[in-house]
């Protein structure tokens, strides 16, 4: 059976999940103008209302004039808890060098000697990070296990959480983006608009999404797909075939 799940391909609308921008609610501040200000400022010198003056000192000029930079400020709490994470990729050595200029250690597990994360973070097991008895031999070096790939053994997780390892995302949410079809249902349960999709297992059924939805049609596999792997275009039926058999 082949694990995959089907999506529109909505190029013409704009609703490819993995290019739709997010959309957050944007807060206005309202600032007074500077004749307005004068104008209030007259209409209370008028009606001998007092009104407050302050000089601030020539400290707090200069304090003004050199803010201090965020690298400056003393990091509490942080610089002595260990982040453990599993992969040592691009991500890994992007995060690594965010933590070296707040302090932070950064330790990670990769199967890869050589691999991007190895040469700046300060220790570099190798190991594979879906080996269970790796990972829990790992923990044990971490106040806080993390991760930068999603391709990990969620059950090991789960077991360290309950012996009391914090990890960073949930067990419960890594488990959800290991499986694309998954996220769809978990995105659409919390009325995040998406393309139409629906799960297929064969070429039949493919085919029957095809007449639901239209082509063109985008064929994802389910798991161990990223960076555009696992990702196949169905322009029309006749192209069905080689794109579900592509990525099967």
């Amino acid at each position: 059976m082949l694990q995959l799940h089907l999506a529109t391909f909505a190029a013409a609308s704009g609703l490819h999940s993995a290019h739709r921008p997010l959309r957050f609610p944007v807060n206005r501040t309202l600032f007074t103008s500077s004749t307005d200000a004068l104008s209030s400022s007259s209409s209370m010198l008028k009606h001998n209302t007092p009104v407050l003056r302050c000089r601030a000192s020539a400290e707090e000029h200069l304090r003004e004039a050199s803010p201090v930079r965020r690298d400056d400020l003393p990091v509490h709490g942080l610089s002595e808890t260990v982040v453990g994470v599993l992969g040592g990729g691009q991500l890994g050595r992007m995060l690594c060098q965010a933590a070296s200029q707040m302090a932070i250690k950064v330790i990670v597990l990769d199967p890869l000697e050589n691999c991007p994360s190895s040469s700046i973070s300060n220790y570099h097991m190798v190991g594979s990070f879906d080996d269970s008895a790796t990972v829990q031999e790992f923990a044990k070096r971490c106040g806080i296990l993390t991760v930068e790939i999603e391709h990990v053994d969620v059950a090991t997780l789960e077991k360290l959480e309950q012996q009391g390892v914090d990890c960073q995302p949930k067990a419960s949410t890594i488990r959800i983006i290991q499986d694309k079809y998954l996220q769809k249902v978990h995105f659409s349960r919390h009325a995040i608009p998406l393309p139409e999709f629906m799960q297929i297992d064969d070429l039949e059924s493919a085919k029957r999404a095809g007449d639901l939805f239209g082509y063109p049609l985008m064929i994802k596999s389910k798991r161990l797909a990223y960076d555009g792997r696992g990702n196949a275009v169905a322009k029309s039926e006749v192209e069905l075939s080689s794109a579900v058999t592509g990525i099967s």
